[in-house]
């Protein structure tokens, strides 16, 4: 039961596979009160939306980035008084009661005194059936099957909508990369927030745009257009204080190595090369 709280859907939209985003919308739509459609493509979907009693469709015209969307979004559930954001990727599809355990183990949470931040269910590679984990912070579980960590995805991340009075918008000048990180580090930061995983709650993810092998193991492996956005928001977020030191060091880490594997032994070699190294000049200097 939710007692009277209203909840909102954000799903951003940029030249989607509409079979895969028809699977998000008909899981979540039903588990909502409304779903917000915010649209970077450069063409309108032309789609028939009359199905979804609960879909609200904004096209943007063109490509403003994931945290411009998103804030559309936002700004319109705020107008609207809502309670809480859940925020999907076009790609991500959710279970069909996830919502619910959302819901109640934020619910659970907050009767624990708890200032919680957000909360997300546990993304996992439906590609390669296997949970999503981080290498360096795992996070610690704090009740059963509930872990603190310092950062969740943007993907089915639920979100009480007062924190964004508190805590701000999303960051658009990053565009795509890192901006739902940088968020949970400036709410922790701003609001002594917290954030959480729901181990017994998966999310059908994919990040990137494929995984390749290195050695033993696989890495996810963007465009050179994220490529670029990757290490341009790297070396914005490295002068910040509220960016965990270790997020700073793992990614110089893995950003190092991407740097030489790309351009030598990923296709298009140039363009991986000259878009890296813009993004590091905008990072440094802009």
């Amino acid at each position: 039961m939710r007692e009277g709280k209203k909840i909102g859907c954000i799903i951003v939209l940029y030249q989607p596979n509409w079979e895969l985003t028809k699977k998000t919308l008909e899981s979540i739509s039903p588990q909502v009160d409304e779903v917000f459609i915010s649209d970077n493509s450069t063409n309108i979907q032309n789609i028939d939306l009359s199905y979804y009693k609960n879909v609200t469709y904004h096209f943007i015209g063109e490509n403003k980035g994931i945290a411009t969307a998103q804030n559309i979004g936002i700004d319109y559930f705020k107008q609207n008084k809502y309670d809480f954001i859940i925020f999907f990727d076009q790609d991500s599809i959710p279970s069909i009661d996830l919502v619910e355990h959302l819901y109640n183990k934020y619910l659970f949470l907050h009767k624990e005194g708890i200032k919680v931040g957000g909360i997300a269910p546990r993304p996992y590679n439906r590609n390669e059936n296997k949970t999503y984990k981080g290498t360096i912070k795992k996070g610690k579980e704090i009740y059963p099957n509930i872990t603190e960590v310092t950062e969740i995805i943007s993907s089915a991340s639920f979100i009480p909508i007062q924190n964004f009075e508190i805590v701000g918008n999303m960051e658009e000048d990053l565009f795509i990369d890192a901006v739902d990180f940088e968020w949970c580090w400036r709410a922790t930061y701003k609001g002594d927030f917290r954030f959480f995983i729901c181990e017994k709650i998966l999310l059908s993810h994919q990040l990137g745009e494929k995984d390749l092998s290195v050695g033993i193991k696989k890495i996810a492996i963007h465009s050179p257009f994220r490529q670029y956005y990757r290490y341009r928001n790297f070396f914005k977020l490295l002068k910040r204080n509220y960016v965990p030191l270790y997020w700073k060091i793992s990614n110089l880490i893995k950003y190092t190595f991407k740097y030489f594997y790309l351009p030598l032994c990923v296709s298009p070699r140039k363009e991986y090369f000259y878009k890296i190294n813009k993004g590091i000049y905008d990072g440094l200097l802009k």
